[in-house]
């Protein structure tokens, strides 16, 4: 299997950036859910659910022989950001909503890692200006969308409360 990914041109890498899009755009549905609504299900415990299924899935790649099994401590370190970073992410869902959570989530997500990865990491860009030009706008749309997508507590009020 690891001879196949080698092979593999870009197109694969597309492939799965779609799939992996998919997967984490939909990972907080069942958290919206009626019955997990009604049983009122602890942050914490939703992030353990996470925790395992990553866990159990991670064995698959050792399966189809795409890495080997060896321990860094660095795995340790990834979960200790992982963690409360998800328990986060499951009260932000909660508290804001599917929409505003994952997506003002998600975008700050890509510039915390795109400035480990310039700053940090030391990774080169095609240009500098038009990737500064390009966080600026996302930070925009992150404002806007945050603005404009939150609920009015006081217009949910009158919704929800007939003063008739």
């Amino acid at each position: 299997m690891r001879e196949v990914l080698e092979e593999c041109s870009s197109s694969c890498g597309f492939v799965a950036a779609f799939i992996s899009c998919l997967c984490f755009g939909s990972f907080c549905v069942p958290m919206k859910s009626e019955a997990a609504r009604k049983l009122d299900v602890d942050p914490l415990v939703f992030q353990t659910y996470k925790t395992f299924m990553c866990f159990i899935s991670s064995f698959v790649v050792l399966l189809l022989g795409v890495e080997k099994l060896t321990f860094t401590p660095w795995g340790i370190v990834s979960g200790l950001f992982w963690v409360p970073g998800g328990v986060a992410h499951v009260c932000g869902v909660r508290t804001a909503g599917l929409a505003i959570s994952q997506g003002t989530s998600s975008s700050i997500i890509v510039l915390v890692a795109f400035s480990w990865g310039i700053f940090v990491f030391e990774e080169r860009v095609k240009s500098v200006a038009g990737a500064c030009f390009a966080v600026c706008m996302m930070i925009v749309g992150i404002v806007g969308m945050s603005y404009f997508s939150s609920h009015d507590d006081e217009n949910n009020l009158e919704k929800k409360v007939d003063f008739k």
